[in-house]
């Protein structure tokens, strides 16, 4: 059952103890987690030839792998907007980020905008997507755009119309998101796949109204349906935790407690443990 799938754990889960790879890497390793997704801000600053390098060394040495990386756009590095900036040098970061990715081999691409609110400007945000399309188009990968409630992509219906006229730009996924906006993400999966605008995911929980929990999955709802539609699919893209709300709690259980919670239930569905 979803053998294919890359399921792992973005390397943001475990920032509260330390950003640099040398203590990420082997914590990974630790949790038995083999699959990771980058977080980055800036991809001419954080993916350069000898960051690659290193990446690629430490990759070896504490047997992980980087199948992802999300280009965060928040509205503190971005504060004019990204996608609704033409101005903003987004598409030249996206340019260098797909560039950066492709000679690493790295096949998933994701982007989340928290820079660009509901109210952005429409005209410049849909010009921007046709150029991001122009790009996605010469990367050997999967270009996804995740949503979130309370941005220019609020929800996964939204999104999903607005990326018809695109080619190369799919709708990612995040779990906690989708419960936070009461969405059924069993039906959402069974669509975008009907519309080849499957991406790749996160994986949380939340409760109604709480995008920010990203909670270890499991703790509110049944994962056993998503996993099935998955299945059904044939799904084997990178599907990663996504638990930074609850990782930087500081009334939680920590960073590593949380991650070993949501590997655990997972594989524990998956039939992996």
């Amino acid at each position: 059952m979803l053998n294919e799938m890359k399921l792992g754990s973005a390397d943001w889960n475990l920032w509260p103890l330390g950003m640099k790879y040398e203590t990420t890497f082997p914590i990974f390793n630790k949790l038995g987690i083999g699959f990771v997704e980058l977080g980055i801000y800036t991809p001419s600053a954080e993916l350069t030839k000898q960051h690659l390098e290193e990446i690629s060394r430490l990759e070896k040495a504490h047997d992980v792998q980087v199948t992802a990386a999300l280009f965060s756009l928040t509205p503190e590095r971005w504060p004019q907007g990204a996608f609704s900036n033409s101005k903003s040098g987004f598409l030249e970061e996206c340019e260098i980020f797909f560039s950066a990715l492709q000679s690493a081999g790295i096949k998933y691409a994701n982007i989340w905008t928290g820079a660009d609110l509901p109210d952005a400007n429409l005209e410049e945000t849909l010009l921007t997507l046709k150029k991001l399309d122009a790009l996605a188009s010469k990367y050997d990968g999967v270009v996804s755009i995740e949503y979130k409630a309370d941005t220019i992509f609020p929800n996964g219906a939204d999104l999903a119309e607005t990326l018809k006229p695109f080619s190369f730009l799919k709708v990612l996924i995040d779990t906690g998101h989708a419960f936070a906006l009461e969405e059924n993400v069993v039906e959402l999966i069974k669509d975008l796949h009907s519309r080849k605008l499957m991406g790749a995911m996160h994986l949380g929980d939340a409760i109604a109204g709480d995008s920010d929990a990203d909670l270890p999955c499991g703790r509110v709802h049944d994962f056993s349906p998503i996993l099935k539609v998955l299945d059904e699919i044939k799904f084997s893209a990178s599907a990663n935790f996504d638990l930074y709300g609850a990782a930087v709690d500081e009334d939680g259980p920590g960073p590593e407690s949380i991650l070993e919670e949501s590997s655990t239930y997972l594989k524990s569905l998956l039939g992996t443990n």
